[in-house]
């Protein structure tokens, strides 16, 4: 730890650590809103990207260096099952995107009338 991070003060949270959290809902909820289900095709890794700017940001702001944000994603990303599904998720979208591969709708059957 170097002598400038150390008289770093770091300040408790105020009630701007709730955007956190809301900005991730109204970002995915506004992303379902303009493309419905074919957002899940993509543009939901962007709003997760989005959000994960924002929260880089907010810690930066009550006080945090730049250094122990960078050091605490990394964390995130050596967590095997984390960096797994971090790193295989894009590589699937793109995927899907240039094999253009679509599942098929299906009809749900009834079985008739129910039995009492």
């Amino acid at each position: 730890m170097t002598r400038r991070e150390r008289e770093r003060t770091v300040r408790v949270p105020s009630s701007a650590a709730v955007v956190p959290t809301v900005v991730p809902a109204v970002l995915v909820a506004g992303t379902l809103a303009l493309f419905g289900l074919d957002a899940l095709d993509g543009a939901v890794q962007v709003v997760l990207a989005m959000c994960a700017i924002t929260v880089g940001l907010g810690a930066m702001k009550n006080g945090h260096s730049r250094s122990a944000v960078q050091r605490a994603g990394q964390g995130a990303l050596s967590y095997p099952p984390c960096a797994v599904f971090d790193y295989a998720s894009p590589a699937l979208s793109a995927l899907h995107g240039i094999t253009g591969f679509k599942i098929e709708k299906t009809v749900p059957v009834t079985a008739g009338p129910a039995a009492h």
